[in-house]
C-alpha cells in the first residue's frame, strides 16, 4: 500500500507553488517536481533518468518533467503516468487569494466565501480539502511520485513506468504537444513500447451533488474553435449608409451559430453540447466617431464524431448567409430612412464575400514580394515575444494577412484558432486496448469488493484534457483544418505527424474532486488518499503482469 501521508505531503508541497498558466510562476512547478523526484532513492542512483525537456521558443521558458523508472530493462512494455501541473488563476478567491495555495489555511476559512448547498455540506463534513490545485490537479502528481517510489522498491511488474508532468494544459496544451514528440523519440532511443497512458486528472461528474459513482473515462471529447474575422468599411457615424459595419455581420453569425444543435454530435450514447461564443469584439483601439473597420468572434465546438471537411462547409455557409442577411437589412433600413426624410440616401452596394484563411493566403501569395510564410512566421513570433496570448496573436495574424490583400472589400474570413483538440476513442479490437479494458474491469470489481465503491466506465471524458493527443484518427482528413489554423507552424506547433505515430490507449482515472476552476475547488480525503492509490496499484499490476 502507498503511504497516504506522503501523498498528502507531496500534494501540499506542490500546491504551495502557484504555477498559474501563462505566467512566470508556471515554470517554478517543474523545478519543484524535479527536486521532489530526486528525493526518491532510485533516482538518486539514476539521476540521468530525470529530464527537464524545454518547450521550443516558449516565452515563459517552461519545461515538461520526465522520469523513467526502468524496472525491467529486458521488457519493452511501458505505462505512462501523466498529468498537467499548471492551474488557473485565483481571482474568484476574493479576500482569500493570499491563502488560496495554502491547503490547510484555506480549508479552515473557505466558509468566509459564498458557498452553495453542496459546497457548504462538504465543508461542514470535514471530509474535503479546499484550495487551488487540489483537485485540478496536483493531487495526481503527488500520487504519481509515490507510485514511482513504490515500484522502485517493489519489483512486482514486468515492464516500466514513464512519468511525464506537462505544463500549459489550462491554456493551449503546449506541454502535451511538446511531450508527443518526446514520447516518440524516447521510445526509439530506449527501445520501449507504450502499452497504456494513465491520466491522473480528476474524473468528471454530471451531477456532482448527488452522484456517488466514481468514473474511468476511456475516450476524450475534442474541441475546435472556428474564428470569424469580419471586415467592413468604416464611415462617419453621421453617414452610416456610406459604410459597412462588420459588427452587424458578427451578430448575425452569433444568431445562427450560438447554441445551434446542427453542430452537436452523438457517439455511443454521449452527446456534445451546442457551440458557444467565447469572444466577440470590434478591433477599434480608441474612441472615435467612426464605425469599426474590423470585428472578430470565435466559438468553441466540442467534438466526439466530427467531420472537419463537412464542418468547414457548414461554417462557411453560416458566414455567407449572415453577410447576405446583413446586406438585406442595411438596404431595408436605407429604404426606410429614405422614406422618413423624403429623399433617397446615398448608399453603397455590397456583395457577400466569404473566404477561408487558406484561400486568402493563396490570393496574397500571388502578389506578395518574398516568402509569405516566413514573413508571417516572423510577424507572429514578434507578437509572441510581447507575451501576447495565442488567441490574440491569431486575430492579429489574420488581420495582417488581410492588410496584405490587394482587393480590399467587406468580407468574412473563416479560420480556426488554437488550441485544437482532436477527439479520441479506443478501438477495442486492439490488443493493448483489450488488455487495458480487462484491467479496468478488474479494478471496478476490486473497488466494489474491497471498498464498496461503484466505479463506472464512460466513453468520453467531456472535460477537455491532454488525452486528446494520444490517438489522431488516421482515417479523418484534417488537412483542410490544419491549413486554416491561424498561427500553426509559428506560435502554435501542432505535431500532426508525431501524433499519428503516438497512438497509445489511454484512460482518465483520477481523484474525486469537485468545482474545478472555482473558489470551492476541493478534493475528497478518504477516496483519494485511502482508496485510489490501491486501485492504481491493482491497475498497473494488471497491465504489466
Amino acid at each position: 500500500m502507498l503511504d497516504k501521508k506522503a501523498i498528502y505531503e507531496n500534494m501540499k508541497e506542490l500546491v504551495a507553488v502557484p504555477g498559474i498558466s501563462g505566467t512566470d510562476t508556471e515554470k517554478a512547478v517543474a523545478f519543484k517536481i524535479e527536486e521532489m523526484l530526486k528525493r526518491i532513492p532510485y533516482f538518486q542512483e539514476h539521476p540521468e533518468n530525470i529530464m527537464l525537456v524545454p518547450l521550443e521558443n516558449d516565452p515563459f521558458e517552461r519545461s515538461i518533467v520526465t522520469a523513467f523508472l526502468q524496472i525491467n530493462p529486458d521488457c519493452p512494455d511501458t505505462v505512462i503516468l501523466t498529468g498537467h501541473y499548471d492551474v488557473v488563476d485565483i481571482e474568484e478567491f476574493g479576500h482569500l487569494q493570499d491563502i488560496a495555495f495554502d491547503i490547510e489555511s484555506v480549508t479552515k476559512r473557505i466558509n468566509e466565501m459564498p458557498l452553495d448547498e453542496d459546497s457548504l455540506k462538504d465543508y461542514q463534513s470535514g471530509e474535503w480539502l479546499f484550495g487551488r490545485g487540489t483537485a485540478d490537479m496536483k493531487f495526481g502528481h503527488g500520487l504519481c511520485m509515490e507510485l514511482l517510489k513504490y515500484y522502485s522498491e517493489n519489483n512486482v511488474i514486468s515492464g516500466n513506468l514513464l512519468y511525464v508532468a506537462v505544463c500549459g494544459e489550462e491554456t493551449n496544451s503546449e506541454g502535451m504537444l511538446r511531450a508527443v514528440k518526446f514520447f516518440n523519440d524516447f521510445a526509439e532511443e530506449k527501445d520501449i513500447r507504450y502499452t497504456a497512458l494513465l491520466l491522473t486528472e480528476c474524473f468528471m461528474m454530471e451531477d456532482q451533488a448527488n452522484d456517488t459513482n466514481k468514473y474511468i473515462h476511456y475516450g476524450a471529447s475534442g474541441k475546435i474553435m472556428p474564428m470569424f474575422f469580419f471586415v467592413g468599411e468604416a464611415t462617419h457615424a453621421g453617414e452610416p449608409f456610406l459604410g459597412f459595419d462588420p459588427s452587424l455581420v458578427s451578430t448575425e453569425v452569433y444568431r445562427k451559430l450560438q447554441l445551434n444543435i446542427d453542430f452537436c454530435q452523438e457517439r455511443f450514447g454521449e452527446f456534445t453540447p451546442p457551440p458557444v461564443c467565447l469572444k466577440m469584439q470590434d478591433l477599434k483601439s480608441t474612441y472615435s466617431a467612426s464605425t469599426p473597420l474590423y470585428s472578430v468572434a470565435y466559438y468553441t465546438i466540442i467534438t466526439v464524431n466530427i467531420d472537419p471537411e463537412d464542418t468547414i462547409i457548414k461554417l462557411k455557409k453560416i458566414a455567407y448567409d449572415a453577410m447576405t442577411d446583413s446586406i438585406k437589412l442595411i438596404n431595408k433600413r436605407a429604404d426606410e430612412y429614405s422614406g422618413f426624410i423624403g429623399n433617397d440616401v446615398v448608399k453603397y452596394e455590397y456583395k457577400p464575400c466569404v473566404m477561408t484563411l487558406d484561400e486568402l493566403q493563396k490570393e496574397v501569395e500571388k502578389t506578395f514580394d518574398g516568402d509569405l510564410q516566413e514573413h508571417l512566421k516572423e510577424y507572429a513570433l514578434n507578437l509572441q515575444k510581447q507575451k501576447m496570448e495565442m488567441q490574440d496573436i491569431a486575430v492579429q495574424l489574420v488581420k495582417h494577412i488581410y492588410e496584405l490583400y490587394k482587393d480590399k472589400r467587406p468580407m468574412v474570413i473563416l479560420s480556426f484558432i488554437p488550441p485544437y483538440y482532436p477527439d479520441v476513442y479506443l478501438e477495442k479490437s486492439d490488443e493493448d486496448v483489450n488488455r487495458l479494458m480487462k484491467a479496468c474491469d478488474s479494478v471496478i470489481s476490486y473497488a466494489k469488493e474491497k471498498y464498496g465503491e461503484t466505479l463506472k466506465m464512460k466513453d468520453f471524458y467531456m472535460g477537455i484534457s491532454d488525452m486528446c493527443y494520444t490517438g489522431l484518427d488516421k482515417d479523418m482528413n484534417f488537412d483542410n483544418l490544419f491549413k486554416n489554423l491561424a498561427g500553426v507552424g509559428s506560435v502554435y506547433n501542432f505535431p500532426a505527424e508525431d501524433m499519428k505515430k503516438f497512438r497509445v490507449p489511454g484512460i482518465v482515472l483520477g481523484g474525486y474532486g469537485k468545482d474545478f476552476h472555482k473558489h470551492t475547488e476541493r478534493l475528497h480525503k478518504k477516496y483519494n488518499f485511502e482508496i485510489l492509490p490501491d486501485l492504481y496499484i491493482s491497475l498497473i499490476n494488471d497491465i504489466l503482469k
